[in-house]
């Protein structure tokens, strides 16, 4: 299927992005890239949520894709710790650009998923306290925990995690999807972020689902992916996407 090549209007900011070529109907579902590539990783998801029955679009983060400036190089070449905090700048630059896209649909009288994969992932969670209007999240292999491993002190972004603000989460839907195996995200966050807020839920059980797959790592066995996927599609379906 052939995606639109398209731009929104995001804080000021034009931001590049690809868009279901078919008309979008009552919702929309934006994905988020990982780190280091681009909104093109994206169109074998969006063609198989096209699929399914679901219009979906796309977005360059900052930094990425068609708007590389040569931030990562600067990343690739300064201290864990420095690099990790400039990577937080960007999950949170990205987060309040796709809060700003979300109102943008919910203007529209549209439902709204936001589903992310890995640096995705981060930017969905740290969505998640920022914009509440979002009627589904879905992280995919990301740590809600935003706290450079090996500190001792935390820096206000390490600690604008969900996992330090627990309390702020419910009601928000949310679908988990974990790879117990990662090592290039730590699983753990994950883990401990759903058993924390599990005990909220008590009573709306539906509007959390949390799939760890034992067996995979941050490049997911296919058999892995594509159960998370059928699941993640049958949960739209459950929430009238």
């Amino acid at each position: 299927m052939t995606q639109l090549r398209t731009s929104y209007n995001l804080n000021g900011i034009e931001v590049p992005a690809l868009a279901c070529s078919k008309g979008i109907g009552k919702s929309v579902i934006i994905n988020l890239h990982g780190l280091e590539v681009s909104k093109e990783v994206n169109i074998t998801d969006m063609n198989r949520l096209e699929d399914a029955g679901f219009w979906s679009v796309t977005i360059d983060a900052p930094h990425h894709g068609e708007r590389d400036d040569g931030y990562l190089d600067i990343m690739r070449k300064i201290d864990k710790h420095e690099a990790y905090l400039m990577l937080l700048g960007i999950i949170q630059q990205e987060a309040a650009e796709v809060a700003d896209f979300v109102n943008y649909f919910k203007s529209q009288g549209k439902k709204v998923a936001v589903s992310g994969i890995s640096m995705g992932a981060y930017a969905t969670y740290a969505l998640m306290m920022i914009n509440r209007e979002v009627d589904l999240f879905v992280p995919f292999m990301g740590n809600p925990d935003f706290r450079f491993i090996g500190s001792k002190v935390y820096s206000k972004l390490e600690l604008s995690g969900p996992i330090d603000n627990i309390d702020k989460i419910f009601p928000a839907n949310i679908f988990i999807v974990n790879a117990g195996s990662d090592d290039v995200v730590d699983p753990n966050g994950a883990r401990r972020f759903y058993n924390a807020i599990k005990p909220y839920y008590k009573d709306s059980p539906e509007k959390l689902d949390y799939l760890e797959y034992p067996e995979s790592g941050h490049l997911m066995r296919p058999k892995d992916w594509f159960n998370a996927w059928d699941l993640f599609i049958e949960r739209l379906k459950r929430e009238g996407f």
